[in-house]
Order: structure tokens, then C-alpha cells, then sequence
């Protein structure tokens, strides 16, 4: 009698039954459509059926809202993505189609889809394992990250996320520009310190600095 391997396998989910597809594309309509409301609430039936996770179309359509308008939508979808690409040990994992379409769908994110991820860990900070999990899965994202970084006219939050996100993801090209930065920050706000009157803060180093020093610490303590 062969020797029983199950336990080395993960399970994995099967997909979406026939006789719900109809449901499926019901919310699929709803999730892409103009009203936020019925966005709201078509996303919720999918993940009510755990489409994300079983369906390759649906992963698909959901990765390319990653840009959704609305941020508590754009967060849960972020969330939802992460979870199909990271599985819990405990759960059981999205057919390997589906995580290769995700994959391929998020692969095609460029600087738009990349500062509106940026926004939802600027917005919710405690999101940011998510975001990057989705980041990492674009070989495009890194450049992007830096770009936005290194932007004096980009929102010194979205700098911060970004920096953050370098930090996190691990993006080792990103160190000659974090030092750069170091320096002239340092600079900058050594300068404000010698100044006799009590000048205005530099938001940009009082705020930017310390991001950019925790993302070199990061990606240094990672070099071995």
C-alpha cells in the first residue's frame, strides 16, 4: 500500500462551483461599477464567497483596483490581495492559477498604482505588511519607490510611506539615494540648529529624516 504524502501537501481551495457563477459575476458588476456604494457592497459578496481566493478572473480584476478612489474600498482590497499571495500556515491556499494571475496582473502596476499603495500606509500605518506584500510582487515597484522618495514635491507622508516601504521590501538599489538624503537632511537641520532665532521647523527633515534613517538601518542590517 503507497505511503499517504497528504501531509506534506498544503490543501488547496477549489474553485468556484458552476452553479455560483452567477453570483460571482453579479458582484463582479457591481465591484467595478461607477457607484461606490455598489462597489462596497460587490466586493463584499466576493470575498463573502472567497472568490479572491478561488478564482483566477476575479484576483485579476480586483489586482487592477489597486487605484480604487476610495480608501477604505482600496485598503480592503489590498488586504484581500495580500492574503491570496501570503496564506495563513492554518489556511488553506488559492489554487496556484489563481496566484499566477495575480501575480502577473500586479507585475503590471506602475507609479500611479504605486503612490496609491503608498497613500494606504500613509493613511493606515498598521496596513503596511499588507501593502508591501502586494508591492513586492511588482519588480517595478522598487524604481517607483525611489522616485517617489527622492520627489520634494510629492507629500512628505507619501515620502515617508515610500521610504518605509524601501525599508521593508528590502530594496537594496534604494541605498545610495537613502544616503544621499541622509546627508542633506542632517545638514539641513544642522543648520537650524545654529541659527540664533527660533526658526520655522523643517518639516522635511524633522519629519523625513528619521524614515530615511530606519530604512538604511534596515537595508544595511540586511547586508551580510
Amino acid at each position: 500500500m503507497p505511503e499517504k504524502e497528504t501531509f506534506l501537501k498544503p490543501n488547496t481551495l477549489k474553485e468556484i462551483p458552476k452553479s455560483r457563477h452567477g453570483e460571482v459575476l453579479s458582484a463582479l458588476e457591481a465591484f467595478v461599477g461607477p457607484d461606490t456604494q455598489a462597489r462596497a457592497h460587490g466586493l463584499e459578496k466576493l470575498m463573502s464567497l472567497d472568490a479572491h481566493r478561488r478564482s483566477a478572473m476575479v484576483a485579476a480584476i480586483m489586482a487592477g483596483h489597486t487605484d480604487e478612489p476610495d480608501m477604505r474600498l482600496r485598503s480592503t482590497i489590498v488586504e484581500a490581495l495580500a492574503a491570496v499571495l501570503r496564506p495563513d500556515a492554518e489556511e488553506t491556499r488559492p489554487p496556484d492559477r489563481v496566484r499566477h494571475w495575480l501575480r502577473h496582473i500586479l507585475g503590471q502596476m506602475r507609479q500611479r498604482e504605486i503612490y496609491a499603495l503608498l497613500q494606504i500606509i500613509a493613511f493606515s500605518p498598521e496596513r503596511i505588511e499588507s501593502v508591501c506584500c502586494v508591492l513586492d510582487a511588482c519588480s517595478f515597484s522598487g524604481e517607483a519607490l525611489v522616485r517617489i522618495l527622492a520627489n520634494r514635491k510629492a507629500d512628505v507622508s507619501i515620502r515617508i510611506a515610500a521610504a518605509k516601504a524601501i525599508g521593508r521590501i528590502g530594496f537594496l538599489d534604494a541605498g545610495p539615494t537613502l544616503r544621499r538624503m541622509q546627508d542633506r537632511l542632517l545638514s539641513r537641520k544642522a543648520g537650524q540648529l545654529k541659527m540664533a532665532f527660533a526658526p520655522i521647523p523643517d518639516e522635511e527633515a524633522e519629519r523625513l529624516l528619521p524614515a530615511v534613517l530606519d530604512a538604511l538601518q534596515s537595508l544595511e542590517g540586511g547586508i551580510d
